[in-house]
């Protein structure tokens, strides 16, 4: 009688330890699987980004430029410079009137701001799109590619061809 009990409670330690292994196991697949797809999704939403930009937008000039570099002189007489944001920009003549329409990263997210050329450039002025740890962008003749860093630290390139605008010397 006893190894009859000795034998059902090792049976249910096995399945029990069996159990809490295929649990542990499928949550870290899971869990990789939404890392995956986290990142995933956000270089898509960023290629969305990019080409509903060149398709609305790329009419003008299309540029890379870094705002908000500030320069600062100490009072030992050395002067520290910022390098600023580096921002892609959509310039575009609207009867007369120029817009800029701008995509940089801040505070790790990918914003938009879309003023007339008038207003000049304020960080926070536009709104956040997707979360990002950088975006870097790069405009060689008529191919326009990104360079960003998802909050997941995956590295990926979204490259998309412009149509009648790119770099203007």
């Amino acid at each position: 009688m006893r190894i009859q009990n000795v034998f059902i409670f090792l049976l249910l330690a096995i399945f029990a330890v069996c159990a809490i292994f295929l649990t542990a196991m499928s949550a870290r697949v899971y869990r990789d699987t939404v890392r995956s797809s986290d990142g995933n999704n956000t270089a898509r939403i960023i290629d969305a980004i990019l080409r509903g930009a060149v398709q609305s937008e790329d009419t003008g000039s299309v540029y890379v430029t870094e705002e908000g570099a500030t320069a600062e002189t100490g009072a030992d007489g050395v002067t520290t410079r910022d390098a600023g944001i580096p921002v892609l920009v959509f310039r575009n003549d609207y009867d007369g009137e120029i817009y800029l329409r701008r995509l940089y990263c801040l505070n790790g997210w990918l914003w938009e701001s879309f003023t007339a050329e008038e207003y000049g450039f304020e960080e926070e002025m536009g709104e956040s799109l997707v979360a990002v740890r950088s975006f870097e962008p790069e405009v060689n003749g008529n191919l326009l590619t990104a360079r960003i860093v998802t909050p997941e630290g995956q590295r990926q390139n979204v490259s998309v061809y412009l149509w009648a605008g790119g770099a203007k010397e």
